[in-house]
């Protein structure tokens, strides 16, 4: 009875352990998923609420220059026209001699203005406006004298004696524009848009008129029908900021005072103002002639389907989760009284130690049952793995050894490749074949026929070849090779003091490029055999380095490092390690601030016939 109670009280603390978590997880998820799926569809029907406006608003964009660029089409014809030239250019005896003349470049004017039937834009008055083309005669022009005295806004022609006040015809006058543009009405109340270019003489330049062409603003409307904002209007706006167009003002109406007016700044863009206790984004783009196109939008246009999308996701997250507690629910009971009742089965020492079968267990659930079935077969498993997995850790270190064996940086055979190349081209064959030598020697040293171990002679031999070849490439650097000769005999692990001297190199020398001076030497300290390497470099915080000996784990994933990123020291160090001892390797030994650094390789002292019995299994 006492056995089912707590087989019971297990149960259902499992059961709790699991469910609040998991649940809990779950709830997150949905809550994350959910929330992010709807944060993404409101972006989305956002940005592309945003992007269809500028679409619109591009689309009225060109296709009012293209009529800005119609009307500039004709001026440019009659100003470039050698008929209309010579028709303007011809002098005559007695006035009524122009007459013929007058009324051809009349009918010319006239034939001009019929251009507008071609720029029907969708709007049922279009096909019935004409442009209003007019030149405005100097006194220069031989038909100054037939034409009126007062200019009309209607095709024809005219003397400039009425339009000398106007402020766009002085500027143009003066040079200060090229092409004025502005916005008038007439006499009929049409609200007209007129471009002005001044006429100067194709033979010697004089300036004999001015050439004016007007078109209804109404002939624009087409446009802005064809791209309208649901919630929002355009604006098009002059130089002095008054309406030439818009949906909401009317022609002419001061805009400077509307504060998103005032904040426009550059050529093109958008802000967000307040209108009216709303939020509004006002996009703008600045015409060739100096006009601005505003199209105004409230913000509730771009996140109208915010609420709906928001209130889906939240429904469906909160089904997902109603959905989810009852399945889990169902789950983890069927999962965790089983299992709490085969842990405790396999908690008695009979069953761990063999003595007793692990009872059968039916729960009609596979796992489970596969479980408690394989589960005795696994004990006897894990003797066996635990014995497979001590020899695999011994081959594991050999790959290791191996594998940071091979570490060697390619940049120093990239180099001296380079220096080979570059010596042979400019200088002659015997120093190109001093270097040749010196990497030969680095690679046979080097190599050494894939042995672990070499003579420390053999080391010495490789690590001079190295700094032969360092010191063709840096001027000023000496080294001095100290060992005694009752030590060259030792056996140590191959490739130790070439990455020590690399390292002094790259990064005891990197802003030094004078005086540069290694010292290598090698001792016997208690029975140990203690390398040394001492360069006049930067300088390095021994201390420091020792903690990073110790502390930095070895990389086992199986790429190499560069010598000079502290890796190759780490290299060397473990190296060591791995061969002789964790008691062994490098140490950095202090010396005075600015003198340099100083590192100490230590090992078994080992004598030559050792290296026969290292290498004997190899072989």
């Amino acid at each position: 009875m006492a056995i089912r109670i707590r087989k019971h009280s297990g149960s259902s603390g499992l059961l709790s352990r699991l469910s609040l978590p998991i649940f809990a997880l779950i709830v997150t998820f949905i809550a994350l998923f959910a929330a992010a799926a709807s944060y993404i569809l409101i972006r989305v029907q956002s940005d592309h609420s945003v992007k269809m406006a500028e679409q619109s608003m591009k689309f009225v964009y060109r296709n009012i220059e293209y009529q800005f660029d119609t009307m500039n089409n004709v001026a440019a014809f009659v100003l470039s026209n050698q008929s209309i030239e010579n028709l303007l250019m011809n002098t005559y005896q007695e006035p009524y001699e122009a007459a013929d003349d007058y009324y051809t470049l009349q009918t010319n004017l006239q034939n001009l203005s019929l251009l507008s039937l071609l720029n029907d834009f969708g709007s049922g008055n279009i096909a019935q406006q004409s442009y209003v083309v007019s030149v405005v005669l100097e006194p220069e022009s031989g038909l100054y004298a037939m034409a009126p005295d007062h200019f009309y806004p209607t095709t024809g022609i005219f003397k400039n004696g009425d339009l000398q006040n106007q402020a766009w015809f002085q500027s143009l006058s003066s040079g200060k524009q090229q092409n004025a543009w502005w916005g008038q009405k007439t006499d009929s109340s049409a609200s007209m848009i007129y471009s002005a270019r001044k006429k100067a003489s194709l033979k010697d330049g004089r300036s004999i008129g001015t050439v004016i062409v007007g078109a209804d603003s109404r002939s624009m409307k087409g446009v802005f029908d064809n791209a309208p904002l649901d919630q929002g209007f355009h604006l098009l706006l002059d130089e002095n900021n008054r309406v030439i167009y818009s949906e909401r003002f009317d022609f002419l109406a001061d805009t400077s005072q509307l504060p998103y007016v005032q904040h426009l700044t550059g050529t093109k863009g958008s802000l967000e103002t307040k209108i009216d206790g709303e939020t509004y984004r006002v996009m703008f783009e600045t015409l060739k002639n100096g006009w601005k196109l505003l199209a105004v939008a409230p913000n509730s246009h771009f996140s109208r389907y915010t609420f709906a999308i928001s209130a889906i996701g939240a429904a469906t997250a909160a089904a997902a989760l109603l959905i989810a507690g009852i399945w889990l629910r169902r789950i983890v009971v069927r999962v965790t009284v089983p299992i709490t009742r085969l842990v405790t089965a396999i908690q008695r020492p009979e069953v761990v130690e063999f003595k007793e079968p692990l009872p059968t267990q039916r729960t009609g659930i596979y796992e489970v049952d596969e479980l408690n079935q394989k589960f005795a077969a696994m004990l006897v498993t894990i003797h066996r793995l635990i014995e497979k997995s001590f020899t695999e850790e011994i081959e594991r270190r050999q790959l290791q050894l191996e594998l940071l064996h091979a570490q060697i940086n390619p940049h120093f055979l990239y180099n001296t490749l380079d220096l080979i190349n570059c010596r042979a081209i400019l200088i002659g064959d015997r120093e190109t074949s001093q270097i040749v030598r010196s990497l030969a020697s680095v690679f046979r040293y080097g190599l050494n026929r894939g042995h672990t171990w070499i003579l420390l002679e053999e080391e010495i031999k490789q690590v001079e070849a190295y700094l032969h070849i360092q010191k063709m490439m840096i001027d000023d650097l000496t080294f001095d090779i100290q060992i005694p000769s009752e030590l060259l005999s030792a056996t140590i692990v191959h490739l130790i003091l070439q990455p020590l001297a690399e390292n002094a190199i790259i990064h005891g020398f990197a802003e030094r490029k004078s005086g540069c001076r290694i010292a290598i030497s090698a001792r016997l300290e208690l029975g140990d055999l203690v390398l040394k390497v001492d360069d006049n470099g930067l300088g390095c915080d021994a201390d420091q380095m020792n903690r990073n000996l110790r502390q930095q784990p070895v990389r086992e994933d199986g790429l190499s490092h560069e010598a000079g990123s502290g890796y190759g020291t780490m290299n060397v160090h473990r190296r060591v390690q791995l061969h002789n001892g964790d008691g062994y390797g490098l140490r950095y030994v202090k010396v005075a601030e600015g003198m340099g650094t100083s590192v100490e390789v230590v090992m078994p002292f080992r004598p030559e016939r050792a290296l026969a019995r290292k290498e004997a299994p190899l072989v």
